[in-house]
């Protein structure tokens, strides 16, 4: 997969299949249409490209409105090299950009410069500041400059709708089980170890305090969850808290991710892990001494043995 930073830098003579969309999650909705969008370029001899935005444009068009992703910038790249499409492009999201109407853009911006012969329309995407979705009308376009269209029908899960919006609500509740099922996958998390007050260790119970670079990346409900990590090629079980550690910090504005990986030895400090939560444990409590907090956690981490072998 080749990485474009801006359409203006697609700068490859290839007839394209093209899908476009935010894609925050990539959940089994997001699957269906690169799923539909490879196999269709591969027959046609085209190739696919799947073109999201950097800023979101909930960024741009909504300042005041704070956005939490599923996935980071990052994540989201590390997830598309694994579905097998040809380019991703990732393009700047402004205001000019925004204006552009649906015929300018399907017109001017995809076929005048990325050459489609082909469209993946997800079942809510949108065209141009005249917010195009009509299909009949997107298909005249596309006798018009010499494209095909092919719509993707909305994806349900056990009467679910497939959505990053249901899944944000699902990972904010602490249902991370849930949002399991519609991402296809575990919800993770990707940062850096740094050092914190190392009380963990203290207490027979060290932890890795993760620090996530992008505060848009959304956090589940504070509480104690399983979870696992992979280090040099080994998986390890993880005891994660999240939230503020009121037993042993007065301050309970900020959130702390706090990693008690089960069995390991070693120094991570300044490496990159990530942590796949499998099922939140219970609620963060404020304990009235170390000792009982400390008999919690023999008892969450006996819950996390027992949840991690029944869910492998």
């Amino acid at each position: 997969m080749k990485i474009v930073r801006g359409i203006e830098n697609f700068c490859y003579d290839y007839n394209t299949c093209i899908t476009i969309g935010t894609f925050d999650g990539l959940h089994i909705g997001h699957q269906q249409i690169l799923s539909t969008l490879t196999n269709i370029a591969k027959n046609n001899n085209l190739k696919s490209v799947a073109i999201t935005f950097d800023p979101h444009p909930r960024q741009i068009l909504m300042p005041d409105k704070k956005v939490n992703f599923v996935l980071t910038q990052h994540e989201k790249i590390k997830a598309f090299e694994k579905i097998g499409i040809d380019f991703l492009i990732i393009h700047p999201f402004s205001k000019e950009f925004a204006a552009l109407s649906a015929r300018e853009f399907l017109k001017d911006i995809l076929c005048g410069k990325l050459n489609m012969k082909h469209l993946i329309k997800g079942f809510n995407n949108h065209f141009g500041k005249d917010r195009l979705s009509d299909i009949s009308v997107i298909k005249q376009y596309g006798k018009e400059f010499g494209f095909d269209v092919t719509e993707v029908n909305k994806r349900t899960l056990n009467g679910i709708s497939a959505s990053s919006t249901v899944v944000r609500e699902m990972i904010l509740s602490g249902d991370v089980e849930k949002a399991a099922m519609i991402l296809n996958y575990k919800f993770m998390f990707t940062g850096i170890v740094v050092h914190g007050k190392h009380l963990g260790s203290q207490i027979g119970f060290p932890t890795a305090n993760i620090s996530i670079e992008d505060n848009n990346k959304i956090i589940p409900k504070a509480g104690v969850y399983a979870a696992t990590t992979t280090i040099n090629g080994k998986q390890y079980d993880v005891m994660l808290n999240i939230g503020s550690n009121p037993t042993v910090n007065a301050d309970n504005t900020k959130t702390f991710l706090e990693a008690h990986i089960v069995d390991f030895s070693g120094d991570i400090y300044g490496k990159e892990i990530t942590l796949e939560l499998y099922k939140r444990i219970r609620d963060e409590h404020k304990f009235a001494s170390i000792d009982e907090l400390k008999q919690q956690l023999t008892k969450d981490k006996l819950m996390l043995k027992t949840i991690l072998h029944q869910t492998a």
